[in-house]
């Protein structure tokens, strides 16, 4: 559903056409040092957070699985909160058939 190649610093991506009937998968990966805190609304309401260590010169990673349901038919929003300008960071949003 949505990619997020690369960004450094903080950010997010917002996007429409969550089904509720299936799982949600949310991964991020980040490199850099420090941490990045990950939030993610569903129609106004969170949905998940979490935080990922971003090691210098290696790939941190992070994920999250939510049952069909949680996340609600329609938009939703991730933001990325890093600890550094320099916390270089990619996300995946998918729902598994």
């Amino acid at each position: 559903m949505v990619w997020v190649e690369e960004h450094t610093g903080d950010g997010g991506v917002a996007s429409g056409g969550a089904w509720d009937k299936l799982p949600t998968i949310l991964t991020v990966a980040c490199e850099g040092g420090g941490d990045v805190q990950v939030t993610m609304q569903s129609q106004g309401t969170e949905v998940a957070a979490f935080s990922v260590g971003c090691p210098a010169g290696t790939a941190g990673t992070g994920s999250v699985a939510m049952e069909a349901g949680i996340v609600r038919p329609g938009s939703f929003t991730i933001t990325v909160d890093a600890s550094s300008q320099n916390v270089r960071w990619s996300l995946t949003v998918t729902q598994p058939e």
